[in-house]
């Protein structure tokens, strides 16, 4: 395997199982030069299969197939299918033209459509950005972040602020409940693969990236919806689709698609589903045998992602109990189930990087919240 960073010293990069680093410029930065290093590194060493891992390499690459036509299998749909999985608005169109289920969810346009937000979504609400990352100029921008708005005037200044990075913010009902995602591999529209687990802690607390996850059986319900998104966009490659479950009524609406491999990939792998392998295997042979048994309890836990959430949890304004009850939760055994997601001791290395990272990370903002 050969892992392109624009950093030398990456977490991949770091791995006993990776053959070789190769240095690119930064795609977010200057993406044309990334697709230009990215082809001549495929001409030189003959790899067989491209597979990009956040959301704009995938972007990227999408619309750059036809210059690897002849070179290199890209196992993700074209531009014009990523895009649109991108796009929360043209996203939440699509789910409801399905009938699969949807939060209340208005694009704000003009004005009027805060008015309408109010009227449909209701307060309180989340204002988001259509897309997580918009090019503009050549370079890539944040969308802006998640915003948890309680009043009129505290919407127009969130969709406002979320307009200066991405046009035509997202605002959707706040949904009591937990958030379920679905992983799954497709082959031109139909299901390969399938994955689900539960997030038992996340980061921030109130939603975000899963740093203790467990294994769950597939949701029939859940699996139903996914596959008819996915088929409906055509989709090739892996994905996951993301819910929340919605406590009210007992029913899970679609929130976002990512085309990509996601943050808890290794408990799928961990569990039996090798989605790394068998996109790879797809690529290459055209095909692979369906999967959809897998180990059942199975949990995993990034060990600085839950010291980030325990930290969050301490500085909650709730009072002492709540911040106890974390302290316990956090110390609290995982269960013999349970495994790191970067350390393991057969391939040490990328948790040493990841530590070092995430040091010198802290210390950087510690040194800024002095110099201020």
């Amino acid at each position: 395997m050969t892992v392109a960073d624009e950093r030398l010293r990456s977490l991949a990069g770091a791995s006993r199982y990776c053959r070789t680093v190769v240095q690119v410029p930064s795609p977010a930065r200057a993406g044309d030069a990334f697709v230009r290093a990215i082809k001549h590194e495929v001409e030189r060493a003959k790899h067989r299969v491209v597979i990009p891992t956040d959301d704009v390499t995938l972007s990227l690459l999408s619309e750059a197939r036809s210059q690897f036509e002849g070179l290199a299998v890209l196992p993700f749909p074209g531009a014009e299918i990523v895009q649109m999985a991108h796009d929360k608005g043209a996203l939440m169109s699509l789910a409801e033209e399905q009938g699969i289920p949807i939060p209340k969810t208005v694009v704000v346009r003009e004005r009027a459509d805060l008015e309408r937000a109010i009227r449909h979504v209701g307060l309180p609400a989340v204002v988001k950005a259509r897309v997580s990352r918009l090019r503009v100029a050549g370079q890539w921008r944040s969308g802006g972040g998640t915003h948890y708005v309680h009043t009129p005037a505290a919407l127009e200044r969130a969709c406002r602020a979320v307009s200066e990075a991405v046009p035509f913010p997202v605002v959707q009902e706040c949904i009591p409940g937990d958030g379920r995602g679905l992983f799954a591999l497709m082959n031109r529209g139909q299901l390969r693969a399938a994955f689900a687990h539960r997030r038992i802690r996340e980061k921030p607390p109130s939603g975000g990236v899963s740093v203790l996850s467990e294994s769950v059986a597939l949701d029939p319900k859940l699996l139903e919806d996914s596959e008819r998104i996915l088929e409906a966009l055509k989709w090739h490659g892996v994905a996951m689709v993301e819910f929340k479950h919605d406590a009210r009524d007992g029913i899970s609406k679609l929130l976002e698609i990512n085309g990509r491999f996601w943050g808890s990939l290794q408990l799928a792998v961990d569990a039996g589903v090798d989605f790394p392998a068998l996109l790879y295997r797809q690529a290459v042979d055209g095909d692979v045998e369906p999967v959809f048994t897998y180990r059942l309890g199975a949990r995993l836990r990034w060990w600085l992602g839950d010291v980030d959430w325990l930290l969050l949890r301490l500085r909650d304004k709730d009072g002492v109990r709540p911040r106890l009850g974390a302290l316990r939760e956090f110390l609290r055994p995982a269960g013999k189930a349970a495994r790191s997601e970067v350390f393991r001791r057969d391939d040490p290395a990328p948790a040493t990087v990841e530590l070092a990272h995430y040091l010198r990370d802290a210390l950087r903002g510690a040194i800024g919240k002095v110099a201020r």
